[in-house]
């Protein structure tokens, strides 16, 4: 007798539990080399080839995994400043949640950044690049309010404004789980400067010309 089909919200459920049990994997494990069909199809009491009916191959999966990994760092942020309702203030706590998140579950953090390589996935997967806008957007939008109260000064549009934090953010987080710390100074100590810093370095005039056409731009542009 043929097997009824999955109804759509059927099928969508069996793909969550297959990405949280690959999350699960992940993080328990030991990161992409642990990962395998074969594993979650047992771990979840299915067929061999179950998780083939969602996945194409790996590249999907942890694809899927690093739009999940946006999701999440997302929703901590999201849940870190629901209740904050002066910008600035929203700003340092988005930062300070990335962080905390980041040094939290540094496996599931260094999702954002796995799999660069292969970009023929990413780019056509509009999971992940809806994911990982969102995740970026939350910053984004409230730079922009921090710029209409007057907070911050509008020379630097929010956009580039957002990733001197995510880069900054991502730079704490790298170093403290790595050991790279030292000297009597710690991710503790360095954020509230970095934060501060930024701040400071945003309320600068700002000559885009000038920046442009520094020797950085050409190593850049002959890279």
């Amino acid at each position: 007798m043929a097997r009824k089909p999955l109804s759509d919200d059927a099928r969508s459920q069996r793909r969550e539990d297959i990405l949280d049990s690959a999350m699960a994997v992940f993080e328990r494990d030991g990161g992409l080399d642990a990962l395998s069909f074969r594993k979650l199809a047992t771990h979840l009491g299915l067929s061999y080839s179950a998780p083939y009916r969602y996945f194409r191959n790996k590249d999907e999966l942890v694809n899927a995994l690093r739009a999940r990994a946006y999701r999440w760092i997302e929703s901590e942020m999201r849940k870190a400043t629901q209740d904050i309702d002066d910008p600035a203030e929203r700003l340092v706590g988005l930062a300070q949640t990335y962080i905390k998140s980041g040094l939290t579950r540094p496996q599931r953090y260094a999702l954002l950044f796995f799999n660069l390589d292969n970009t023929d996935v990413a780019r056509h997967s509009i999971e992940f690049r809806r994911a990982k806008h969102d995740a970026l957007d939350i910053c984004t939008q409230v730079i922009a309010q921090a710029q209409r109260a007057g907070q911050l000064p509008a020379h630097i549009d929010p956009l580039s404004a957002s990733h001197l934090f995510w880069i900054a953010a991502h730079g704490l987080v790298s170093l403290e789980v790595s050991g790279q710390f030292g000297m009597g100074r710690d991710v503790a100590t360095l954020t509230p400067l970095v934060i501060h810093t930024l701040r400071a370095g945003m309320a600068q005039p700002y000559d885009a010309d000038a920046v442009m056409s520094s020797p950085l731009k050409e190593t850049t542009r002959h890279a």
